[in-house]
């Protein structure tokens, strides 16, 4: 053993940290294209100029303390593109020239804080927010003997807008416990190659998986340079506590094999309950218009208005227990409740608007799911659970939510098992297994509008199974 008391990975708490990143990414691209064909019975001349650029902000933060844990995302993005082409055929006398144009800019954030108090109940607020604007036009234009024969432009643009909050309280803190297994795994290996001074305690295992926490959130912009720091502190470390008896090849070759690979995957230790309420509201506009230069003919455009609300109340069970080095036991569990109604309007030029209505009330989903991972190794890991999946919905439709009728309810249920594998049998042969078999039954009960060549009460049964397997056998 490579301690001298029982210490347990649920023992572990993280230090207080906190993370921050933020890149930027610019691209672009640039083509030009000229087909040209001479033969007199088939002459042709093809140009294509085209150009787009990009520009990309992803920022992330990850912080954790006594009193809060927190992650935030952001990312920014805008795109711009044109392309040009000329296509001449001197054997008809024609050109035909298009130029086209686009755009779209897109934010996107999300994130979620929890606040705790005495004896670990804590106050949570989550959410995301998405907007996405975008817009093409294109002109087309053909050409004979010089005169504009045919002359036409589209335009089209797009505006989506998604937001999420949730508002929840409950008990119960999880914490990753990943460092503290991967203190135990170094510690283990300098027992087993007979370059351990003493054996750790509690302390020692404890001290080290703090540190190799506080490596791990240390923003470094060079891999290479990163590990030298992360590989020359935990050394440190180890010749300061005394725990190593000898610096050689072997010792060193340990200290990054473990840091290579025993830090996947991630285990997690704790018990959190909640309940609180969600809500969402998501807006998308979309405009097409179509308009005739030459000849002149009618300008035909279309705005379609789409607006999404819901609400509900959550309530649920997140579990994870790591029985002990080699075994982790997790369980989740959720039930919602709420109401959700979309509404859209479709104006075109020359026809009446178009109205609809879909409500959902109530809505009701449960999910579950339960399994056991075992992690013989830093190399081997195998999973197995089974998920289920229900839900219940009462669907209202109508041109307006004035005239709504209930027009079907729906019950779904998906369930079933799965198990993933990959497992280090020797230096030349590895494998890797994934079966999952999941049932599902979709049953619709239609009040009213009963769809052409079904039944009022229709139900649907599809039961899938898929495995993937592999073996790698390395002869040389």
């Amino acid at each position: 053993m490579a301690q001298n008391t029982t210490f347990k990975l649920s023992d572990y708490k993280n230090p207080d940290y906190f993370y921050q990143t933020l890149d930027l990414n610019f691209g672009m691209n640039c083509t030009s294209t000229i087909r040209k064909n001479d033969k007199p019975s088939d002459f042709y001349n093809f140009k294509s100029n085209s150009f787009r650029s990009n520009a990309q902000a992803n920022y992330s933060s990850y912080a954790n303390s006594h009193k809060s844990q927190s992650e935030f995302y952001a990312h920014l993005e805008g795109n711009i593109g044109s392309i040009g082409q000329n296509n001449t055929l001197d054997l008809i006398s024609s050109e035909t020239k298009s130029n086209s144009f686009s755009h779209s800019e897109g934010l996107f954030l999300s994130g979620l804080k929890r606040f705790y108090h005495d004896k670990q109940n804590y106050f949570e607020i989550g959410g995301s927010f998405s907007n996405n604007y975008s817009g093409s036009s294109q002109k087309n234009k053909s050409l004979n003997i010089d005169t504009i024969s045919n002359s036409v432009q589209f335009a089209t643009t797009n505006f989506q807008n998604t937001s999420n909050l949730s508002l929840l309280i409950g008990k119960g803190r999880i914490e990753q416990v990943q460092d503290a297994r991967m203190a135990l795994y170094l510690l283990e290996d300098m027992h087993r190659l007979n370059r351990a001074n003493r054996l750790a305690s509690d302390e020692d295992v404890l001290d080290l998986a703090k540190l190799i926490t506080s490596l791990k959130y240390k923003r470094f912009f060079d891999e290479r340079l990163r590990k030298i720091a992360e590989i020359t502190a935990i050394d440190s470390f180890m010749q300061q506590r005394g725990l190593v008896s000898s610096e050689d090849a072997a010792y060193y070759t340990s200290l990054n094999d473990n840091w290579s690979y025993s830090n996947n995957p991630a285990r997690n230790s704790g018990c959190r309950i909640f309940t609180g309420i969600e809500g969402g509201f998501g807006y998308n506009q979309t405009k097409n218009k179509m308009e005739y230069k030459v000849p002149i003919l009618n300008t035909l455009e279309q705005t379609n208005n789409e607006n999404q609300l819901s609400v509900s109340v959550v309530a649920g069970l997140d579990y994870e227990n790591p029985i002990n080095l080699k075994w982790q036991n997790s369980a989740s569990f959720m039930v919602q409740f709420g109401s959700s109604s979309d509404k859209s309007i479709v104006k075109s030029t020359n026809a009446s608007d178009v109205n609809n209505y879909l409500g959902q009330t109530p809505a009701m989903y449960l999910t579950a799911n339960y399994g056991y991972g075992y992690y013989p190794n830093s190399r081997t890991w195998l999973t197995a659970g089974w998920t289920l999946s229900s839900s219940y919905k009462k669907q209202y439709t109508g041109t307006l939510k004035s005239d709504k009728e209930n027009s079907s309810n729906n019950f779904q249920i998906y369930t079933g098992p799965s198990f993933h594998a990959y497992y280090y049998l020797s230096e030349k042969l590895r494998l890797s297994l994934n079966f999952s078999s999941f049932l599902q039954i979709d049953n619709d009960n239609y009040i009213n509008n009963v769809p052409v060549g079904s039944n009022k009460n229709q139900t649907k049964t599809n039961w899938n199974n898929q495995l993937d397997a592999s073996l790698t056998y390395s002869l040389f």
